[in-house]
């Protein structure tokens, strides 16, 4: 079964990606949503494909979408995705987006996939069965032992200050040997690759980070909420938190201690 998911995920990965080549580094008219994050053409188109594709395949399946909510809440498994984690970096030329997708069963990711479009890469995991890049070569988190020799990525400082976690952050990228913005799925596709150590997120949601707890499990490294939440689900299969920027994230090669104990 595994297996099967782990097919559909890859075939669902690359659907997307087709679609979003089509679109990137052309001119595009960029809509802003609500929580004055960009939405594309791109962005709806991939999703679409996707959904469509997961309901032709897995009728009985779930879907949470970035772009177009969620459908049959109940199921016992869901699919979730981002089409493009990284829309901003998209819309602006930067190759570092991609697209998330998670395959859920009662909360707990079986199959997961980080698909970097632009840069033709991506890396995958399935429960039990390790995490891999493109030529199926198995990855792994880094080695580094301490903070002080090691790469530190997030997104933008902005947010970590708006959000209370100013001081908090600048204690971790202070001390760490280099500190560099390559933010959002790119950066957790680096520490998960061991080219990287620590990835931090202030502000995400559910579909931002839905294949993370696997693919670290399956890694080698480390994945919670920033107060330690390890799962992003409850032992029902409910989300722990509001689906749209619910969550914090912080991901590691788990080689050191990062204090975690800090609440704004």
């Amino acid at each position: 079964m595994k297996s099967d998911l782990l097919s559909l995920v890859l075939n669902a990965g690359n659907l997307a990606q087709k679609e979003i080549l089509r679109h990137w580094q052309t001119s595009l008219n960029v809509e802003w949503k609500a929580d004055q994050t960009p939405v594309t053409i791109a962005d709806k188109k991939a999703e679409e494909l996707v959904r469509s594709f997961a309901q032709k395949e897995t009728p009985e399946f779930g879907f949470i979408g970035e772009e177009f909510g969620q459908e049959n809440p109940g199921a016992e498994y869901q699919w979730v995705l981002d089409p493009i984690d990284g829309t901003k970096s998209f819309i602006h030329g930067v190759p570092l987006f991609g697209t998330l997708i998670a395959i859920l069963k009662k909360g707990t990711p079986v199959a997961g996939l980080i698909q970097l479009p632009a840069l033709n890469s991506k890396i995958w995991a399935t429960a039990g069965g390790g995490a891999f890049a493109d030529d199926g070569r198995r990855i792994g988190v880094s080695d580094v032992g301490e903070l002080e020799s090691s790469l530190v990525l997030s997104g933008t400082i902005n947010t970590m200050e708006s959000k209370g976690y100013g001081e908090w952050f600048a204690g971790i990228r202070k001390n760490a040997r280099l500190y560099r913005g390559w933010g959002d799925c790119f950066g957790y596709y680096q520490v998960a690759c061991g080219k990287a150590e620590i990835m931090i997120d202030p502000v995400v949601s559910l579909w931002d980070i839905a294949p993370y707890p696997l693919i670290f499990a399956e890694a080698g490294g480390l994945f919670s909420t920033l107060n330690g939440e390890k799962s992003l689900f409850s032992p029902a299969g409910e989300p722990l938190h509001p689906v749209h920027e619910g969550y914090t994230a912080i991901a590691s090669n788990g080689r050191f201690k990062i204090n975690l104990l800090y609440f704004p």
